[in-house]
């Protein structure tokens, strides 16, 4: 446990006096500072909403702290884990290392619980940032089921960055050179962060295509402009209710099939984006805030709060999948290491 601790100090050291730690800190405290304000807006707009409506914005909000976590995140995670084993292995310095009276996974715990403490630094820095920002543009602050809110939304957000922490150091203890993880690191955040949501339409389109019924297609072709004389408007209305009625009546079996289709397609889309650890952190934040029961992409309504013990149910089954894609992307890189030979020069 001393020479875990050892190495912690060693690369916490090193994590916070780096440049590209403190750039990455600082950009994500602007971008905060700037959510912050975004979200200080819509309470205002929206007197009812709740105060950790501040982390998530409004429903049609691209730029909420959730979002910069979804897209930005996983970069702040990968960038100090990616060349944490191959840099040294190149270098030369791990087998000096291991010369050394220090256990192997010694060295990838410390590794590891260094990187945990930057991202948990970062975290709650910026949290605590937004929140102090908000308390005085706002005149209130926030109470105490939302800072039981905000507190497991922070731990939630320390796990979800660990998960590209863990990612990076297993694409470092598999590959040789830095290039190779870093565009390996990469590729998996364009994948999950962006990429997935087009994937799972274009799967589950293919998969289960949704085609309008003969009903609709009909009804669409029936409506034409209104033809002249003083009753032109009402008549084309009656004649459109009367063919929508028609259409729905004849149509019904289609209508019906056509609804659980596009439900199917739906429930696949969604089954697809839940393979992404973006996705899961997304959906659990929401709930853990209370800001929607169903999630902004699920329609939500965001004035329909949960409250804590709902909160915390509805959000645990997203919490269980990210712990466990942190546990096996962690043990993948454990056993990996433990088993590679190093030798002197790299």
């Amino acid at each position: 446990m001393k020479s875990i601790l050892t190495v912690c100090r060693k690369e916490l050291s090193d994590h916070l006096g780096s440049r590209r730690y403190l750039l990455l800190f600082a950009l994500i405290v602007v971008l905060s500072v700037l959510s912050a304000y975004t979200g200080a807006d819509y309470i205002r707009d929206n007197p009812n909403v709740s105060f950790t409506n501040i982390f998530s914005g409004s429903m049609n909000n691209s730029f909420s702290f959730i979002y910069l976590m979804v897209l930005f995140g996983p970069i702040i995670g990968l960038a100090l884990g990616f060349d944490a084993i191959n840099r040294e292995r190149t270098r030369g310095s791990l087998s000096v290392v291991l010369s050394q009276p220090i256990f192997r996974d010694s060295i990838l715990n410390g590794k590891f619980l260094a990187g945990i403490a930057a991202l948990s630094l970062l975290t709650i820095s910026t949290v605590g940032i937004i929140t102090g920002i908000a308390i005085p543009l706002l005149g209130f602050g926030p109470g105490v089921d939302e800072i039981i809110r905000i507190g497991s939304f922070t731990l939630l957000t320390i796990l979800y960055l660990s998960i590209w922490l863990a990612v990076g150091l297993l694409f470092s203890t598999i590959t040789k050179n830095t290039t190779t993880s870093i565009l390996a690191s990469i590729s998996t955040w364009l994948l999950f962060s962006i990429l997935m949501t087009v994937i799972a339409t274009m799967v589950a389109n293919a998969v289960i295509p949704v085609e309008l019924p003969g009903g609709f297609q009909a009804m669409t072709r029936t409506v034409n402009p209104s033809p002249d004389g003083a009753n032109g408007e009402l008549g084309a209305f009656n004649q459109t209710m009367r063919f929508t009625q028609n259409a729905t009546i004849f149509d019904q079996t289609q209508l019906e099939d056509y609804m659980e289709t596009q439900e199917a397609n739906a429930d696949l889309e969604l089954a697809i984006q839940s393979i992404s650890p973006t996705y899961l952190y997304e959906e659990a934040s929401q709930s853990l805030l209370g800001v929607t029961e169903g999630g902004f992409g699920a329609g939500g309504n965001p004035f329909q709060a949960l409250d804590t013990s709902q909160s915390v149910s509805s959000s645990w089954p997203q919490v269980t999948v990210l712990a466990v894609v942190l546990i096996a992307c962690f043990a993948s890189s454990y056993m990996l290491f433990l088993r590679q030979e190093i030798r002197a020069g790299g």
